[in-house]
C-alpha cells in the first residue's frame, strides 16, 4: 500500500495530534515524526508517507496514520504480534537447515550464530598512556551487551620487588618481562601466563554458559599477540591505543612523579628494545584490529568503542568510513611488496577518491615497479632476473651499512688501536645510527611509489591525502611536502624518522591543539594524523556481509524486503571463540544431515 498525503504540514500534525507531538523538522523536503520507536517520514515534494524505525511503534503508525487520516477509507485494526524476523527462531532457510530443538554449541555454530561465546580482548599502548578510561568503558559497554568483565594484568604474571620510586617500579617490570623473554626463548612467554589466569577465572564462575570477556592489559611484543592468536584465533582483538609522545611524558613527569630523564628513558625502551627479546610496543600497536586515539574528548572516545562493539555483535547496518576503507587499500597495496624487510603501503586520495597506490619495492625500466609475470609459453609465473632484491640474495642496503663498519674499523685498525678496542667499537657502531640509513637500497619506498604513479599519468597531487602503512621517513617527507599532499594518514604512530625535526615549519602533528587553531595557522601546513578506526586485518571480518570469516549478515527479511532489527541482546558474535575443535563441529554437521536423511527415508 501507498499512502500519500496532499495536505499542508500543518493539516498533518492536526490530524496525527492523538499519536503526539514528536516532529523533527530539520531535514530538507522532510518531516519525521517519532513514535514508540516507529518513525514516520512525510516527502513534503511528493506527499509520500512511509514508516521505518523498530516495533511495536512501527505497527502502531501503521495502523492508526491511514485511519487518522482517512477514516472514511481505513479502519483500526486489532494490533497483532509479529515476529521479529532478525531474532534467532526466525532466520531463513538459507541460514539454518532447521528449526531443530538442539541448542548445542556447535549446532549453533553452524545455524543461528553464538551469542553466548566468550570474548578475548587485547590492550596496546606505550608507557605513560592512561589507558584506565578506556578499560573502564569498554568493561561498561560491555556489560550492556550481557558481559561479565574480568580484567588482567601482564604485570601480574611478573615477580613482585619493592621499589623506591615509580620510575624504579615500571623499569623493573620491563627488565623483568625482557629476562622471561630471553630465558624462556620465548617472547610470547607471558601470555602463557595470561591464558593460566583465563582459565583459572572461567573455572571460577559457578555458572556455565557465561558471557566472559577477558581485557588484557598491556600488551610490549609482537610475539605476544601472535601467540594469543594462535590460542583463541578470530576470538580474540587487540586494541590499540594511542597518544602522543608530549602528552605521555607529560604524564609520567606530572602525574607520576618521574623526573624528565627518566621519562624519556621509559618512553625509548618501550617503544624499540634494540634486542630481540625487549620491549617493542611500536611493532606489536602496528598489529592491531581497532585503533584509538586518546585525548581531551573522552565522548568521541566511547563513541569509537560502541561502535567496534557493534561492529564484533554483528550490527549490520555499520559501514566503514573512507579513512577505513583508505587504509586498508593501503594495506592491500603492501602485499605485493618483494622486499626483504617488510612491507609498506601507500594511497593517495582526492575528494575521497583514490588516485593512486603504492608499495616498497625495487624500480624496472619504463616505469613502475617488477610484478610477477606470467611466462606466455609454458604458463609459469615468475619473476624477473636481478629484479626484486631476492633475485641478487641480498638486501643492497644492509650490506652497504655493514660495509660502512667495516671500513671504519680499517681505517682505525691502521692507526694503531688494538684488536679489543676494535672490537668493542664495532659492537658500538652496529647499534648506532648507521643501522638506520636507507639510502643504499634498491626499493623505491610506497609513498614515492604513490606519488611518481600520479606524475606518471599527469595527475596533480596538490591538496590530496596520502595513507600509509608506516610513519613515512624524513627522505620521503621532503618529497611529500614538495607535492602539495595536504593531509597523511598513517598507522604506525611512533615517528622513527626526523620528519618533524627537519620539517616543522611544514608539518602539523595533529593534536587537540590543531583543532584550536585559525585556518591562517594551518593553510601552509600539511596534516600528520595518526589513523584511527578498524584495522586493515579485521576489516573483511567485520563489514563484509559474507567475505570475511565471520558469520553473514542479514539487513533485510528476503519476504517482505524490509530491513530487519539489531538486538545487541540477541545479536550473534562476528567472529564467535567457541570452545570445540573442528571434529565437534564436524560431527554435528553430520548429524543435521543424518536428521534429513532419516526424514526423507
Amino acid at each position: 500500500m501507498v499512502l500519500k498525503f496532499s495536505g499542508s504540514f500543518e493539516d498533518l500534525q492536526q490530524k496525527l495530534v492523538s499519536l503526539g507531538r514528536d516532529w523533527d523538522t530539520n531535514q530538507p523536503n522532510k518531516k519525521v515524526f517519532k513514535y514508540n520507536q516507529g518513525v514516520m517520514n512525510w516527502f513534503e515534494s511528493t506527499g509520500t508517507i512511509s514508516f521505518q524505525g523498530k516495533n511495536p511503534g512501527k505497527l502502531e503508525l501503521e495502523n492508526k496514520v491511514p485511519y487518522l487520516l482517512y477514516p472514511q477509507e481505513f479502519t483500526l485494526k486489532e494490533q497483532e504480534k509479529v515476529d521479529d524476523p532478525n531474532s534467532l527462531e526466525n532466520i531463513d532457510s538459507n541460514t539454518m537447515s532447521s528449526k531443530s530443538a538442539d541448542t548445542s554449541l556447535e549446532r549453533k555454530y553452524l545455524t543461528t550464530g553464538i551469542n553466548e561465546g566468550e570474548l578475548v580482548i587485547g590492550i596496546v599502548s606505550a608507557v605513560g598512556t592512561d589507558d584506565s578510561k578506556v578499560i573502564e568503558t569498554l568493561s561498561n559497554r560491555l556489560e550492556r551487551f550481557g558481559y561479565n568483565v574480568k580484567k588482567i594484568k601482564v604485570s601480574e604474571s611478573l615477580s613482585k620487588k619493592i621499589t623506591k620510586n615509580e620510575f624504579e617500579r615500571i623499569k623493573y617490570y620491563m627488565q623483568e618481562g625482557d629476562r622471561l623473554r630471553l630465558e624462556s626463548n620465548n617472547n610470547g612467554i607471558l601470555m602463557t601466563s595470561v591464558a593460566s589466569k583465563i582459565k583459572e577465572l572461567r573455572e571460577l564462575d559457578e555458572c556455565e554458559n557465561k558471557k566472559n570477556v577477558y581485557i588484557i592489559s598491556s600488551l610490549k611484543h609482537p610475539d605476544e599477540v601472535g601467540l594469543l592468536r594462535k590460542i583463541y584465533s578470530d576470538g580474540f582483538y587487540l586494541i590499540g591505543i594511542h597518544t602522543d609522545e608530549r602528552r605521555r611524558h607529560q604524564y609520567l613527569t606530572v602525574e607520576k612523579g618521574i623526573s624528565q630523564e627518566n621519562a624519556k628513558e621509559l618512553i625509548k625502551i618501550d617503544e624499540d628494545e634494540s634486542v630481540p627479546h625487549g620491549q617493542k610496543t611500536r611493532d606489536t600497536y602496528h598489529l592491531s584490529d581497532f585503533f584509538l586515539n586518546v585525548g581531551n574528548r573522552d565522548d568521541q572516545m566511547k563513541n569509537h568503542l560502541q561502535r567496534f562493539l557493534e561492529l564484533i555483535f554483528s550490527n549490520p547496518y555499520l559501514n566503514p568510513t573512507f579513512d577505513e576503507f583508505a587504509m586498508f587499500m593501503a594495506f592491500n597495496s603492501s602485499v605485493r611488496s618483494g622486499d626483504l624487510s617488510r612491507q609498506v603501503g601507500a594511497v593517495i586520495s582526492k575528494n575521497k577518491q583514490i588516485i593512486a597506490t603504492g608499495a616498497n619495492d625495487v624500480p624496472q625500466s619504463g616505469g613502475g615497479l617488477y610484478w610477477a609475470e606470467v611466462d606466455e609459453d609454458s604458463g609459469e609465473i615468475k619473476d624477473s632476473p636481478d629484479g626484486k632484491d631476492y633475485t641478487r640474495e641480498v638486501d643492497s642496503n644492509k650490506k652497504t651499512q655493514r660495509e660502512i663498519i667495516t671500513d671504519i674499523v680499517d681505517n682505525l685498525r691502521k692507526n694503531d688501536f688494538s684488536e679489543e678496542d676494535l672490537e668493542k667499537i664495532e659492537k658500538v657502531l652496529q647499534k648506532s645510527k648507521i643501522s638506520d640509513l636507507t639510502e643504499f637500497g634498491r626499493v623505491v619506498h610506497a609513498e614515492m611509489e604513490a606519488l611518481l604513479s600520479c606524475s606518471r599519468v599527469g595527475m596533480p597531487t596538490i591538496g590530496t591525502t596520502l595513507y600509509c602503512t608506516t610513519f613515512p621517513c624524513h627522505n620521503c617527507t621532503k618529497h611529500i611536502i614538495a607535492s602539495g599532499v595536504k593531509r597523511v594518514v598513517y598507522v604506525e604512530p611512533y615517528p622513527k624518522s626526523k620528519a618533524l625535526d627537519f620539517h616543522s615549519e611544514s608539518i602539523e602533528p595533529k593534536s587537540e591543539n590543531t583543532n584550536k587553531r585559525t585556518n591562517d595557522d594551518l593553510n601552509h601546513r600539511m596534516i600528520f594524523e595518526d589513523f584511527t578506526g578498524v584495522g586493515p586485518r579485521r576489516f573483511l571480518d567485520l563489514f563484509s556481509m559474507n567475505l570475511g570469516r565471520g558469520s553473514k549478515l542479514r539487513r533485510k527479511d528476503k519476504t517482505t524486503g524490509k530491513t530487519v532489527d539489531w538486538d545487541k541482546k540477541t545479536a550473534p558474535i562476528r567472529t564467535p571463540l567457541i570452545s570445540k575443535s573442528y571434529l565437534e563441529i564436524e560431527n554435528e554437521a553430520i548429524n543435521m544431515w543424518n536428521e534429513i536423511e532419516s526424514k526423507s527415508n
